[in-house]
This record gives structure tokens, C-alpha cells and sequence, in this order.
């Protein structure tokens, strides 16, 4: 739109509309402006580029001249500095003789500004970072299918209130505890959402190594993500489209439910346990040596998560307020929590509440990135996966330490009830002072049976 100059005008736009650049990316916008002047005005215009928000992007400082009359192209180098959207702001000064003197210079803001998003670029190490966790998660369901027993997953599904008790702590409690966690720490649109998200998508793998590793129902922890992968194709929609799009991110528009992502996550669990049983029945020797290998691919994953994991997506510490981080954390602690007590109430087992507790706190971040990704518009696609991977980062510490604590106290058991198997503890002092007290040793010396002849015959040889 054209904007008067005193007694001209100058119009300005883009010679090629782009609005995106990527973070630590230079790159070169061109725009075109065109002066047009009175008879009587002679001169020029100088124009600069600013940015309304330099931790989003700057702009070189440089002062373009432009003829009287005349269209000229104008190069403006802008660098992206972060995640984030900005506005290319244009500044004119007032005077037409040309002269340009600094800062001593008045300058108007054009009625126009640009848009400007800087947004993530998608990385190799993304990619290898993402195919080895699939491995990884796969290579860990093939030894959780050694494990479940097929006989105690139909009896559970015959007898389904231990799984119908994990799914509503999965899909009312864990969304509405995502809900209220972002109204809490009154968290930007995006967070929120993407909290929320991540809170309405429960089925995360890793829960079936943490149920074996904590000695919890493995079968019932593999039904469970069985059974809230498949409900989470119609929960999920029914979710972001009444609380998401409507309380939290209003300009979310249409949500692309990712169904394809969900069903290969559903393929994802089901193929690798169903190797894993077939490989229980055919090679049980293969089974019992896979299983003992989950602590170390266990081990392998989180270290993989906290290391290239890490590296890959540095960028998100940026993001990482204490009050994103607090809230990314509470998400799956709280899950665990009253995951326990519904359990509880529900009077489950203790194997039961142990592993409806770990189902209901751990969610499947994946998915819920995918999601954000395929749904908001960049910057917000990136900013929006933040509480996922904080919540992802955060979740296994409380696993671990629980794990820890819980081999130890095996071990202990183990070393007490062995040494309670092979030591005899003398009670009495009626033994002579020589004579150890503490171990006795009996020995038996078997008597063969023979005729009565032979038995009278042996009597006083044996006792």
C-alpha cells in the first residue's frame, strides 16, 4: 500500500514473498520500493529494515537510498536468531533532499510490516536420533513378548477391570491433569497445547520395560498399551477438539490427527511382542537369555536419550523456563500418582497398581510431537513440542531411581535367604567348648534292608 511522504509517496513489498528462514540461517530478503514524488520535490528517500524482535531475528543496520521517481531493489540480510515470529519493520525519513544524517535523522515507521517466522531446521542427527530409538523401543518389545504370558492377557481381557481402570486414568485423568498444569503456570498458547497433547496420548513403550524391570504384571502392562493405543484413535480427536481447540489454542484451526502414526506405533508394539512370544514358544532358552538383556538396552536407551538426545535438541533449553520445566515434569509424576490411587481404590493388586501407575504417568511422547508438528504452524509446531521432550526427559529419573532401589533390595533378599538355607544356628549350650556352635553337621549312613536272618545278624553293626 502506498504511504505518503510529505508531498510523495513510496510503496514497498517483497520481490519474492517468503516469510521463513531457519534458525542460525543467513539469508538475503529482497524487496522492491518505489518513490514516486510531486513536480515540485526533488531528492531522495532513505530507508532501513528493523526488527520489532531481535531474539527472533536482526537485520544488518544499513540505510538504503532511493532515487527520486525511481523503483529500487533493496538487499536486506537478515540472520535467525531463534524460534519465533517477528515483523520486519520499515522505517522512511521525512527529509527528500537526500541527506542522511544519522541518528540525528527523524524516521516514520511504513504502514506495513513484514512477517517474518524463523523456524527449525529438520537435521541428519534428527533423523538418526529418531530411527535409533525405533530400534531400540522395537528391540525392547521383542523381549517383553518373551515375557507375557498369552494365557494371563486373555485372562485379563475376560476379567478387563484392571485394564478398564488404567484407561480412565489414561484418558480423563492424564488430560485433565495436562489441562490444569497449564492453566496453573499459566503457560503461552503453544506450551499449553503441546502439554496437553502429550497428556491425551498415553501408550508410551517404554512402560512395558519399566513394569518388567520393577517386576510388575507384564502381561497386563502390554494390554494396557495395547488397549490405549487402539482407544487413543478416537480419545485423542475427542480431546483437542473440545478442551484443545476451544480453551487452550484458539487459532489451531483444523488438527491433523496423525491416525497414520498411531497405527504404525499400534504395529510398532504388537509385531515385536508377537516375535517375542513366538520366539517364548518355539525357543525358550532364546526368551529366557533375551529377557535378561532388557536392563542393559534399558540402560543403552537412557543414555542415548541423554546424550544424542540431548545434543539433538539443544535448542529446547532456550525454551526451557522453570516454569516449562516444572510443569513438563509434574505431568507424568502426578500421572503416577493418581494412576497408584485409582488403582488403589479400584483394589488391585499391589503388581496391579504398580503397573497401572507406570502405564498411566508415562505417555506416548512421539506421538504427540508428530501431532504438534503436523497441526500448528511454525514457529508453534517447534515452540509446542517443548513439554513433550521436557516430560520425556524428566519421567525416567523417578524409573530409575525406583529401579535402583528395587534390584538392591533383591540382591539383599537374595543373600538373606541364602545364607538362611545353609547356616543351622545352634540354640543350646549343651555342646562341649571345642565344638563349633555355629554349623552342625549330620551325617547319615543309609542301612540296607536284608532278611531277618541278615537283620540279626547286623544288628549291632549299624545304629
Amino acid at each position: 500500500m502506498p504511504h505518503t511522504v510529505s508531498a510523495g509517496t513510496i510503496e514497498i513489498k517483497p520481490h519474492v514473498h517468503t516469510d521463513a528462514i531457519f534458525d542460525d540461517e543467513v539469508k538475503i530478503f529482497i524487496f522492491n520500493v518505489s518513490l514516486l514524488l510531486e513536480s515540485h520535490e526533488q531528492g531522495s528517500v532513505g530507508v532501513k529494515v528493523i526488527s520489532a524482535n531481535t531474539e527472533v531475528a536482526t537485520v544488518t543496520d544499513e540505510i538504503f537510498i532511493i532515487p527520486e521517481n525511481k523503483q529500487s531493489n533493496i538487499t536486506v540480510t537478515i540472520y535467525g536468531s531463534f524460534l519465533g515470529e517477528t515483523a520486519l519493520k520499515f522505517l522512511v525519513n521525512k527529509s527528500l533532499n537526500g541527506t542522511i544524517r544519522g541518528d540525528n535523522v527523524d524516521w516514520y515507521d511504513y504502514t506495513e510490516t513484514y512477517k517474518l517466522v524463523v523456524k527449525r531446521d529438520s537435521r541428519p542427527i534428527d533423523t538418526a536420533f529418531t530411527v535409533s530409538i525405533i530400534i531400540l523401543v522395537c528391540l525392547a518389545n521383542v523381549a517383553m513378548g518373551c515375557k507375557t504370558d498369552l494365557a494371563v492377557v486373555k485372562s485379563t481381557l475376560k476379567r478387563p477391570i484392571a485394564p478398564l481402570t488404567g484407561l480412565a486414568s489414561q484418558f480423563i485423568l492424564m488430560p485433565l491433569i495436562a489441562f490444569s498444569l497449564g492453566l496453573a503456570f499459566k503457560l503461552d498458547a503453544p506450551l499449553a497445547f503441546g502439554l496437553f497433547a502429550m497428556g491425551c496420548s498415553p501408550g508410551g513403550a517404554a512402560s512395558n520395560i519399566y513394569t518388567h524391570l520393577l517386576d510388575g504384571d507384564v502381561s497386563l502392562s502390554v494390554t494396557m498399551t495395547f488397549v490405549s493405543t487402539v482407544a487413543s484413535l478416537g480419545f485423542i480427536p475427542m480431546w483437542l477438539y473440545s478442551l484443545g481447540i476451544n480453551y487452550i489454542y484458539k487459532g489451531a484451526g483444523s488438527i491433523k490427527i496423525p491416525y497414520q502414526n498411531i497405527i504404525t506405533s499400534l504395529l510398532g508394539l504388537l509385531v515385536p511382542v508377537g516375535i517375542g512370544i513366538l520366539i517364548q514358544k518355539k525357543k525358550p532358552n532364546w526368551a529366557k537369555n533375551i529377557v535378561k538383556c532388557v536392563p542393559y538396552v534399558t540402560a543403552l536407551f537412557l543414555v542415548f536419550v541423554f546424550t544424542v538426545g540431548v545434543y539433538a535438541n539443544l535448542y529446547i533449553f532456550r525454551v526451557m523456563t522453570p516454569v516449562v520445566l516444572l510443569s513438563g515434569a509434574l505431568a507424568p509424576y502426578l500421572g503416577f500418582a493418581f494412576g497408584a490411587l485409582v488403582a488403589f481404590i479400584a483394589r488391585q493388586s499391589k503388581k496391579n497398581i504398580l503397573t497401572i501407575a507406570i502405564e498411566t504417568g508415562i505417555q506416548n511422547t512421539g506421538i504427540a510431537i508428530v501431532l504438534l508438528k503436523v497441526s500448528l504452524p511454525p514457529p508453534d509446531s517447534d515452540i509446542s513440542i517443548t513439554p513433550p521432550i521436557t516430560s520425556a526427559i524428566f519421567t525416567p529419573i523417578p524409573m530409575v531411581i525406583a529401579i535402583i532401589i528395587h534390584m538392591i533390595r533383591k540382591r539383599m533378599q537374595k543373600k538373606s535367604l541364602h545364607q538362611h538355607e545353609t547356616n543351622v544356628t545352634m540354640l543350646d549350650d549343651t555342646y562341649p567348648d571345642n565344638m563349633d556352635k555355629n554349623v552342625v553337621e549330620m551325617k547319615f549312613e543309609e542301612v540296607p534292608i536284608t532278611d531277618k536272618a541278615g537283620e540279626e545278624k547286623g544288628k549291632g553293626d549299624h545304629l
